[in-house]
């Protein structure tokens, strides 16, 4: 239907849409749903007046065929949620169906329901479904199946990675029956044997959990749908011009990232048009076009998928924002703060730089909890803005929320684990290259630059064996441009882990983000590095020294 208000004179965008009412139409029929069925054919007579050029293609035919698909998506709710029980007709079906009936008459046409013989008595449109619709013997409507009703947690998998988890497994029976030949052979050439067949297990395994996480991947296509239509509705309400363009749907993520990821994205784009789009009047006055745009972009890098949400808007107003956070005292007096910085406040709660209350947004309620929702996935959120020419979101995900690559490290008896791809590097601190200021807040110089430095044993509560920096190592992380140095006792080595969520057992802990069950059995801690970076910040809370009750909690669990 976008399609069609974009090119109104195209034939086969009115044609595909017709099919689909005239599908649903008899579909609708034959199963017993005769509201669908009657509705769709009074749609049906509003799409034939647009395909024989007695109504053109214009905003208000748009409205009606969008409200239609609102309509129908209702009663087939109704349907899903109860298919045996009788639904009176919605107010909303009874509004759109006036709505088409003035449409139609305006083109001289008139609504045609079923007669008696089942022929329209209208010449040019497909005859409508007969004048009771068919209902199996027992007079009732057939049972919806539980099979349909679990559709929408089902997850559509390409042929070829069904093969292919077939193959493995295969392979993997092979191996395990060698195996199992080679451990009966106590001579030295069968325990040779045995070390390969077990190497060749370990090899399958991890293929085939690589290619079962795999299953769970679904491309942003099926997110970034909702948008076009949620932009329309939303531009119209805002009485401005809008185009949304969408890039790099075949990027796939998993399900569950895709599901967690929905509601922030929409705040962003209603942000983007509610606050960062000019009127047509501004903007036609700052010389750009009428209609604005917003791009939403997906792309892969490395092991995370990075989500735009662009808007060639106005841009933020950084001394508004700057002068608000001083009111609300979030800026000291005399501080003097990055642009990054600056921005940063519009995710503090209750933070705006509405004047007034509108009916979308004023009240500074969701941008917190936009962050929150992306860093409690294991994501991260930056911003870049400029003064009339727009603002970009930068949001950045994980490909997966059930496995990390991940550097294994040691502090005293704990051992944690971080993530690998936040790593930068692993030095042995120099004398005297550690020094005090503010307090408890150390940094260390690396190469002439000066880096905050946390202890992990001070901040999780554990006994390093190292108290003397020299005598430890410091692991540099990374996060959005911003470096940290991390003091440990030594690193033991990389290995991937499965995620578990450390809240559902204990709560939330700053600077952790989740647990993992080790090799030998024991409950290791994953370390959240942009977390971490924030307790290295001046005048930051680190007592998190809760952390080690933690992985007792979870281990216990």
């Amino acid at each position: 239907m976008l399609r069609l208000e974009q090119a109104p004179h195209a034939p086969d965008a009115v044609d595909v849409i017709f099919r689909f009412a005239h599908s649903l139409k008899g579909s609708s029929s034959m199963m017993g749903f005769t509201e669908i069925s009657r509705f769709t054919h009074v749609l049906e007579s509003l799409l034939e007046q647009v395909r024989v050029g007695g109504l053109s293609v214009t905003p208000e035919v748009i409205d009606a065929l969008l409200a239609s698909a609102d309509v129908l998506r209702t009663l087939l709710g109704q349907i899903a949620a109860a298919p045996d029980a009788a639904h009176a007709a919605p107010e909303a079906l009874e509004r759109v169906r006036s709505t088409i009936d003035a449409l139609l008459a305006r083109a001289g046409a008139r609504e045609v329901l079923p007669d008696t013989a089942g022929a329209s008595n209208r010449p040019g449109l497909i005859p409508p479904p007969a004048i009771e619709p068919a209902i199996p013997a027992t007079g009732e409507p057939p049972r919806r199946r539980a099979s349909d009703r679990e559709e929408a947690t089902a997850i559509r998998v390409a042929v070829d990675k069904v093969d292919r988890l077939v193959d493995l497994v295969g392979e993997l029976v092979t191996t395990q029956t060698m195996l199992a030949q080679a451990v009966a052979d106590d001579t030295p050439d069968g325990m040779v044997k045995v070390h390969e067949m077990v190497a060749r297990m370990d090899r399958h395994a991890r293929e085939l959990h690589h290619n079962v996480l795999a299953v769970r991947m679904v491309s942003v296509r099926t997110l970034f749908a909702r948008f076009p239509r949620f932009v329309r509705d939303l531009a119209e309400a805002m009485r401005k011009r809008v185009v949304v363009e969408l890039a790099g749907e075949e990027t796939e993520l998993d399900k569950s990232v895709i599901e967690k990821i929905g509601d922030p994205l929409l705040h962003l784009v209603r942000n983007a048009i509610d606050h960062g789009l000019e009127s047509p009047a501004a903007r036609l006055a700052a010389g750009k076009p009428v209609t604005g745009r917003v791009r939403l972009e997906a792309s892969q890098r490395g092991g995370s998928v990075y989500i735009e949400v662009c808007d060639d808007g106005r841009g933020l107003d950084r001394e508004r924002i700057l002068s608000r956070g001083r009111a609300q005292g979030l800026v000291r007096a005399g501080e003097t703060p990055s642009d990054e910085e600056v921005f940063a406040l519009i995710f503090r709660p209750g933070f705006s730089t509405a004047e007034t209350v509108s009916e979308i947004s004023g009240r500074g309620v969701g941008m917190d909890v936009v962050k929150q929702n992306v860093e409690a996935i294991g994501g991260s959120l930056a911003i870049r803005s400029e003064a009339g020419r727009g603002t970009r979101f930068l949001i950045k995900l994980p490909l997966t929320l059930a496995l990390l690559d991940g550097q294994v490290l040691r502090v005293g008896n704990q051992v944690y684990v971080l993530p690998l791809v936040s790593i930068t590097e692993s030095v042995l601190p120099a004398p005297g290259s550690v020094h005090a200021i503010e307090g408890a807040l150390e940094v260390i110089v690396v190469r002439r630059e000066t880096l905050p430095m946390l202890r992990l044993g001070r901040l999780f509560g554990v006994h390093a064996d190292a108290e003397d920096p020299t005598e430890g190592l410091v692991v540099i992380v990374e996060h959005e441009g911003r470096r940290t140095a991390l003091l440990i006792d030594g690193l033991l080595g990389q290995q991937q882990v499965v995620i578990k969520s450390l809240e559902a057992h204990f709560r939330k802990v700053e600077g952790v983000a989740g647990a993992t069950i080790l090799g030998d059995g024991s409950v290791s801690l994953i370390l959240d590095v942009p977390g971490l970076i924030a307790l290295a910040r001046p005048g930051a809370v680190r007592d998190v020294s809760t952390a080690g009750a933690g992985a007792r909690a979870a281990d216990s669990a």
